[in-house]
């Protein structure tokens, strides 16, 4: 039997657009209370901290304030990302690190804060929005595959040590999403006029996930569009 959200607690990042913000709007329609995490603050009732996740020392004090209002933390949608585009040659030293801190460390360290919480409590769920581009390589998107590809190794390794605290971690790799992340990117144009998935879809896949009883474990679900005419 599926589990009901009503008043449970989620933190959420990346909630300002694109498939945080449809995922907010998903939670909410079941009745569970947000703590949001982005830049600028989204179009959904909760609590809120503005916070760059590419400064990481922000972090910390941010998921505190969260916790502080919002009491325990039932769920953690890590969300927010960023996406880089360019060729080995032309990718700096700087581009490189600055898209592992937000796809990579920052879901660490804010998994971090929340962990003692749900393990004192022995329940809670972690959901961590990854890609297909966890599972394959692409041209273009050195960068950006191997912080997907890294985000489902911590996912992975987290999931093991927290299975005796009861605790779920999940990982979502979606392809092809119709976001504002891939507008006039190679890849955007490559998708332009195919069949693409919506930020609503993966809502509804999160949603799926944190319904799911605990006896119930799906570590990862691959999405991928589905075109009948390729």
């Amino acid at each position: 039997m599926s589990a009901s959200l009503q008043d449970k607690t989620a933190i959420l990042t990346g909630a300002s657009r694109g498939i945080g913000l449809a995922i907010g709007q998903a939670l909410a329609r079941q009745g569970v209370r947000l703590g949001l995490l982005s830049r600028t603050r989204p179009a959904l009732d909760g609590e809120y901290v503005t916070c760059d996740l590419a400064e990481l020392d922000q972090l910390p004090a941010a998921v505190g304030q969260l916790i502080e209002r919002l009491g325990p933390v039932d769920f953690l949608v890590n969300n927010a990302g960023t996406f880089h585009e360019q060729t080995i040659v032309e990718t700096s030293l700087a581009d490189w690190e600055r898209v592992q801190r937000i796809n990579l460390t920052a879901p660490f360290l804010i998994t971090r804060e929340l962990l003692p919480g749900m393990i004192a409590r022995r329940e809670g769920r972690i959901i961590n929005i990854a890609s297909s581009a966890s599972l394959q390589g692409y041209s273009r998107q050195a960068a950006y595959v191997a912080s997907k590809h890294a985000l489902l190794g911590f996912a992975r390794s987290l999931a093991i040590e927290v299975k005796p605290h009861n605790i779920h971690v999940h990982t979502l790799c979606p392809g092809g999403v119709d976001t504002d992340l891939i507008k006039g990117t190679h890849l955007g144009d490559r998708l332009r006029g195919q069949a693409m998935i919506s930020p609503d879809d993966i809502a509804g896949m999160v949603v799926f996930l944190l319904r799911q009883p605990d006896n119930i474990d799906i570590a990862e679900l691959v999405v991928r569009r589905f075109d009948p005419n390729p």
